[in-house]
This record gives structure tokens, C-alpha cells and sequence, in this order.
């Protein structure tokens, strides 16, 4: 049973220049949600090589190496899910010796105060010859991401990796599945509604809403907003629990056309809200930017007074 999942930073969740590599953010959301075969929450942690504190090694200098690493670690924003640093985030400085050495992973699971053995653990990471080390001396399991010119890998984009580590860590949980499935088809700009098992093996079928343009004539202001329209569709996964295959359907002719009649309505009736706050005070909906940088045009949400 796996209780841990350990990731390597530089060149599996960060490029070279520093910046996450597309869709993880969103999956390291799906992993954070995600619970062991036991009910348990899935505990997670950054185990890297980093500079290390030249002999003697004072807690002084590794606490400046430390810092060091946080200042690059902070401007990609994957920070948060590796809180409290103290304990999710482990350097070689910190164990003396650099990966794949046993000791390493022994002192991220001390950091972490996780009671598990080595063979609870999950390591992802590009490295070819730590995946080698990981699996066959220290029986840990592993995903290697595709590193640059590589033709053996288990997955290539983020976006497939949460259904992989679902599979590998509780292939029973339906909540593990949705919120894995939901981080795959929200990197095609589908929100997952819904997902169901059907008869066929393997096959699940899905509710969803796929963000659609439309466009408005004469409303520069709504030039380029998404909104949602519903779809539905079906998933094949295979048997380790990444998805094989994907069939949505897409948005018809009619559809588009009601869900701008339906947006020019709102519009002439000042029931959008920019995102300045401007609007009608019966302002019902309003547009969000993403991260992106897409518009959607969302309801609202009123809070009791």
C-alpha cells in the first residue's frame, strides 16, 4: 500500500528556468485530495539534491541552504502544496548524501513523521538512474516524467499523472478517480460534472461542461469570454489506471447559438458583473480571469446576510 508519494523538483515539476512545466498545478490539486487504500490522506513531499553545506556541516549552514532552495521553490507558486516546508521538504544537505541513497528517503520520512517504510513510497522523478535505484534496491515505486530527447517514461504530461498515481495508490477509491479524471479534463478546458462506471470493462462515462467562446458583436467588452456548455462523453483507462482514451462530444451549432442569446440577454439587462465590480446591482453573473488568462462567465455567489 502506498502512504507517501516523494517528488523530485527541478526538471520533473520545474524546467530549467524555473517554471512549472504545463498542468501541474492542477495535479498536484487532484494529488492533494487524495486518500491511501487504508481512508488515509496521501502524504506528499519534495525530496532534491541541492547544494550541500561544506564540512562541518552547522545547522546554520544548512538552514541557509535551505533558504536558498525556498527562494527558488517560491515564485513557481508550488509552495503551498509542500507545506509546512519544515517538514514536506527534504535537500541532501539535510541527509548528508545525494539521491538515490537510502539514507535521503529515510530522512524525508523522518521530516515528514510518517511511520512507513521505503516500500510504502512513491518516487516520481525524470531521472533514469534514480528510478533504477529507487525500484530495484530500495523496492519503492516509481512514475519517471519524460525527460528531454527520452523515449522511456510513464507519462509525458502532468495532466495524465494524477489517473497514474490513483491507480498505483487506491485503485478502489472513487473519490481518488474523480479527482484525477477531473484534473485530466479540466487541462482540455472540460469541468468533470460527473463520472460513472459502465458495463463495458474499464469504460466510465462522463458529465461534464466544456468552456465554449461565443462571441457578441457590438460587446467588446465580451470579446472572447468562455462559458459552459454542457457535454457528455466516455473514458477508457487501462490497467494501470491512466486513461487510454477520451471521447467528448463537442458543443452543437444550437447549443452555441442559445448560450449567446442566453449571454446577450444577461448583457442587456446589466446582469454581468466585470471583474472591476462594475454591473447592475441585480448583477447575477460575472467574469473570472484564470490563471491563464481566460475569461469565463460564471454565477455568482451570494452570501447570506
Amino acid at each position: 500500500m502506498i502512504r507517501v508519494v516523494m517528488f523530485d523538483l527541478g526538471l520533473t515539476l520545474i524546467d530549467a528556468d524555473n517554471r512549472p512545466f504545463p498542468h501541474v498545478k492542477d495535479a498536484l490539486d487532484a494529488i492533494s485530495t487524495f486518500r491511501a487504500e487504508n481512508g488515509n490522506p496521501l502524504r506528499r513531499c519534495l525530496v532534491s539534491d541541492f547544494t550541500m553545506a561544506s564540512p562541518p556541516a552547522t545547522s546554520a549552514k544548512v538552514s541557509a541552504l535551505f533558504k536558498q532552495y525556498l527562494a527558488i521553490l517560491d515564485p513557481t507558486g508550488l509552495r503551498p502544496f509542500f507545506e509546512p516546508v519544515s517538514k514536506r521538504i527534504t535537500l541532501s544537505t539535510h541527509a548528508g548524501v545525494l539521491k538515490p541513497d537510502r539514507k535521503i528517503f529515510e530522512t524525508a520520512l523522518s521530516r515528514l513523521g510518517a511511520g512507513v517504510q521505503l516500500q510504502e513510497c512513491l518516487f516520481i522523478t525524470e531521472n533514469a538512474a534514480h528510478i533504477k535505484a529507487a525500484r530495484e534496491t530500495l523496492e519503492m515505486q516509481t512514475l519517471r516524467f519524460r525527460s528531454a530527447g527520452s523515449n522511456q517514461f510513464d507519462f509525458e504530461d502532468w495532466a495524465q499523472a494524477p489517473a497514474l498515481i490513483a491507480g498505483l495508490v487506491a485503485p478502489n477509491q472513487p473519490a481518488n478517480t474523480h479527482a484525477a479524471i477531473k484534473a485530466q479534463l479540466a487541462a482540455q478546458g472540460v469541468d468533470l460534472l460527473k463520472l460513472e462506471n459502465t458495463a463495458a470493462p474499464n469504460e466510465m462515462k462522463i458529465t461534464a461542461q466544456a468552456w465554449t467562446p461565443v462571441s457578441l458583436p457590438g460587446h467588446e467588452d465580451l470579446k472572447d469570454l468562455l462559458i459552459a456548455i454542457p457535454v457528455g462523453g466516455k473514458m477508457k483507462r487501462g490497467s494501470k489506471g491512466e486513461v487510454t482514451s477520451t471521447k467528448l462530444e463537442k458543443p452543437s451549432t444550437e447549443q452555441i447559438s442559445e448560450a449567446t442569446d442566453f449571454v446577450r440577454s444577461l448583457a442587456a439587462h446589466g446582469q454581468i458583473e466585470s471583474p472591476g465590480g462594475k454591473g447592475g446591482s441585480g448583477a447575477t453573473h460575472e467574469i473570472k480571469t484564470d490563471e491563464k488568462g481566460k475569461r469565463r462567465l460564471v454565477r455568482k455567489r451570494f452570501s447570506a446576510v
